[in-house]
């Protein structure tokens, strides 16, 4: 009798292969620069102008085949299946990731660069922020990102166990607060702190009741995340110098050496 958890690895591990392949084949077709042809880039350009201009709820491989004046049937014979294509989009429309600007350039000023360059990326493709995670990165653009990202961490002085949470953590906050940007709704945003005002108890939350008129909970607020952002990633870099300053992450380093 066949080990089922020993399939589903082996399912799940073909499931993936293929998505991944299709990633770096729709990669290497951008590399050809050759004239339009029906192919995996043609599709996935055209399928990201849709998604661009009515979100995923807009998508479907007949509405692309439409667009490139062929059938369904004729996409699905580069594109296994939507999931796939979206992938593919994902992967495409992330693009490269920032240069470092010189060689004097900070660690932290390339994490920061980093954060709001994927900011943009998400800011201008918003469909991206529904889309599904099928898993770590494994297209070409979306692991050119984790590398950008890994290395000046690397360089800080993190070692190779902290890195890939770090680097999870940090891509997971842009991504999920890129998300409450393109969906809060200002109005409500200014509203906030006034309904609040009306339902708190101080006994009850007096915190909240202290922080009512500041930043956030006050009648101005417009619903503007990226004050957010930047704070957020100023508290976490500073809080990896203090700690690859501190005595005893020295003294463990010099074991490790």
């Amino acid at each position: 009798m066949p080990d089922a958890n020993r399939t589903e690895g082996s399912k799940s591990t073909n499931e993936l292969s293929a998505v991944a392949d299709l990633l770096w084949r729709a990669d290497a077709d951008r590399a050809e620069q050759a004239r339009p042809r029906l192919g995996v880039d043609l599709i996935v350009r055209t399928a990201v102008a849709v998604a661009d201009a009515e979100g995923l709820d807009g998508l479907s491989m007949q509405r692309v085949a439409s667009e490139l004046g062929c059938t369904a049937m004729a996409l699905y014979r580069h594109v296994a299946s939507k999931d796939q294509l979206i992938a593919a989009m994902t992967d495409a429309a992330t693009g490269r990731p920032p240069a470092t600007s010189s060689p004097d350039t900070t660690w932290r000023t390339e994490v920061e660069s980093w954060v709001q360059a994927l900011w943009g990326v998400y800011l201008g493709h918003p469909w991206m922020l529904q889309a599904k995670t099928l898993s770590a990165p494994v297209g070409p653009n979306e692991l050119a990102w984790l590398e950008a990202l890994l290395a000046p961490l690397h360089r800080a002085g993190l070692d190779h166990g902290e890195l890939i949470p770090l680097a999870t953590f940090v891509s997971s906050a842009v991504r999920d607060l890129a998300r409450v940007a393109t969906e809060l709704d200002p109005a409500k945003a200014a509203a906030y702190g006034q309904v609040l005002a009306e339902r708190l108890d101080p006994d009850r939350f007096p915190t909240l009741c202290s922080l009512l008129g500041t930043e956030g909970l006050d009648d101005e607020e417009d619903g503007d995340v990226t004050p957010i952002v930047r704070h957020g990633m100023q508290c976490l870099l500073d809080g990896i110098e203090t700690r690859l300053a501190s005595p005893d992450v020295r003294r463990k380093e010099a074991r490790d050496e």
